[in-house]
């Protein structure tokens, strides 16, 4: 993660590598690798890793909010969506976060519905938003006033 955030993609990805190698059943690096391919612009390569993440994750909210990004910046509309609709039912259960879901929604451009998501995880005082400063799918987002405003109340800078 330190490496994607200093943006040493090349780092990223001989860690994760790395990590794999250590062991080959660890979701998080399959799904960081994904994510270090998607900034080299390696879309096979991470659909794939984040694939893998998503399934050793047992299909967790944070690999198939991953995989749905993935999905979403890669072209691939129809399976973003779906795995939205598979997040909105964990979300009912209380199985997933709003963040999860504005994370596919980011990668798919719908700026609206991400800030709309991300406000729905405020009024519940989720504590993990915060991490919507450094995680990739929030990228996008960072930029828009709406973000400034979301994290403000926190006592966050964005």
């Amino acid at each position: 993660t330190n490496y994607l955030l200093a943006g040493d993609v090349n780092s990223a990805i001989a860690q994760c590598k790395k990590a794999i190698e250590l062991d080959p059943n660890f979701p998080r690096a399959h799904t960081l690798l994904g994510f270090a391919y998607l900034k080299q612009g390696n879309h096979a390569e991470a659909v794939a890793e984040l694939q893998k993440g998503a399934e050793l994750s047992a299909r967790t909210r944070f690999g198939l909010a991953s995989l749905g990004y993935g999905y979403a910046l890669t072209g691939k509309r129809a399976e973003a969506l779906a795995l939205i609709k598979e997040l909105q039912e964990k979300y009912d259960k209380h199985e997933a976060l709003g963040q999860d879901l504005a994370a596919v929604y980011a990668g798919l451009g719908d700026k609206d519905q991400a800030f709309a998501w991300l406000e729905k995880d405020f009024q519940a005082r989720s504590g993990l938003l915060s991490r919507t400063r450094w995680e990739s799918p929030f990228e996008s987002l960072r930029s828009d006033p709406r973000y400034a405003d979301l994290l403000k109340p926190m006592g966050l800078k964005p």
